[in-house]
């Protein structure tokens, strides 16, 4: 009698128990703290898994999640953070490797240093929680513009000259950067001052939804895993079917198409390989990148001669250059750019069509995160038939020469 009154009570008290359990364990990412930690519940029952970006990654545990980001720059060693849920205690940082960095989740102040964070901010809801950027000159996304309208943000600036003064008088949890070189970054400064700094690598993705799935990155420091997994869902599926509409065109009517950055400042062209993010969203929208396979996981610096030599002949020239709005401004250059075919047939095109006052581009903005917009309007540029109507978001044809 007496054992079976033990089992009795024993059940009764692990069914309390799962209870218990089921009424503290969120149903959703928490937006606010744990009031009651209790070590059995898992804190994030929405996670996000990144699928296309290659230079990031988190792994959950129950009251905390771990990010790893990867090849942030050439040389770059592995940069690892733990997002714990407020409320909920520290893991033991011995555990991990030095140099990582502890932060509390979901965070309330944010500062980036790229344009390119801030439609995640916008995706995710989370506008609010911007205080300050490198630049207020070069940002097109109206309701940050908005902020700045407000003397809501502060402006910090950039790499090694970062004010340090002014990132620390505006309190941010997180300062989200990147990285070409840390003589000159800002990462260094900001890490050695004591301030979280996560470094975002999505420009080192080579496929456009690469870059994109980034968005899931930022999320995980609002605890907005759900928000962005579905928006990015989207996202990559308004993608796939531009891809899949370009697909339908035959091998022998895709067009070659010369891409390349012009820069007044230098005579060399940077030409994109084709295993590059260019090359990549050129073959999606049913074109051949000129000159691809000279470097093909690389950019290839050559001279005008070797583009001369080479795709005279593009049948689309995508110029994307600084200050370039009509054929003559091309010529102003160099007059032999009068002989490509694609400045003949009125083929020349540049990404530059949502560019504010300050030159600030929006192509390199809202484009990263949402690549299926760029990718509707290259199709639109070289398959015309395929979207009848189409209305351009970054992209526009040069005026012709007077």
């Amino acid at each position: 009698m007496k054992q079976t009154l033990s089992l009795i009570l024993l059940s009764t008290l692990l069914s309390l128990t799962a209870v218990s359990h089921a009424q503290t364990a969120p149903q959703s990412n928490l937006t606010g703290c744990v009031e009651a930690y209790d070590p059995a519940v898992d804190y994030f029952p929405e996670k996000a898994e990144f699928i296309d970006a290659e230079n990031v990654r988190v792994d959950y545990f129950n009251h905390y999640k771990v990010v790893s980001v990867t090849d942030a720059f050439d040389g770059a060693d592995r940069f690892s953070y733990v997002l714990v849920q407020c409320g909920t205690p520290t893991p033991d940082a011995t555990d991990f490797p030095d140099g990582t960095q502890f932060i509390e989740v979901p965070v309330a102040r944010f500062i980036a240093l790229s344009t390119t964070q801030l439609p995640h901010l916008v995706e995710l809801g989370r506008v609010d929680a911007l205080v300050g950027v490198d630049s207020f000159d070069f940002i097109n996304t109206p309701a940050i513009r908005a902020k700045i309208d407000a003397d809501e943000l502060v402006n910090v600036g950039s790499g090694s000259d970062i004010n340090l003064e002014v990132v620390l008088a505006a309190e941010p949890d997180v300062v989200m950067t990147f990285g070409f070189n840390p003589a000159t970054d800002a990462h260094p400064v900001l890490i050695d001052a004591g301030v979280f700094t996560a470094m975002n690598a999505s420009w080192r993705e080579a496929t456009p939804l690469g870059r994109a799935e980034w968005l899931k990155n930022t999320a995980l420091f609002f605890n907005a895993e759900a928000a962005a997994s579905a928006r990015y869902d989207e996202i990559a599926a308004a993608y796939v079917e531009a891809q899949q509409l370009a697909a339908s065109v035959p091998a022998d009517e895709r067009p070659t198409v010369l891409w390349n950055y012009l820069s007044p400042f230098s005579d060399a062209w940077s030409i994109p390989g084709a295993q590059t993010y260019a090359g990549a969203i050129i073959n999606d929208a049913g074109g051949v990148i000129a000159l691809g396979e000279t470097a093909p996981g690389d950019s290839n610096r050559v001279s005008l001669e070797v583009v001369y030599d080479g795709a005279l002949d593009a049948d689309v020239w995508v110029v994307n250059g600084f200050g370039i709005n009509g054929v003559d401004d091309l010529l102003a250059q160099d007059e032999r750019y009068a002989d490509f075919a694609a400045l003949q047939n009125g083929t020349v095109w540049n990404n530059n069509l949502d560019v504010n006052e300050n030159g600030g581009n929006n192509y390199f903005e809202l484009g990263v995160t949402n690549p299926h917009l760029i990718l509707a309007d290259l199709v639109a540029i070289f398959h015309p038939a395929l979207v009848p109507g189409h209305e351009f978001t970054f992209f526009r044809p040069l005026t012709p020469a007077e």
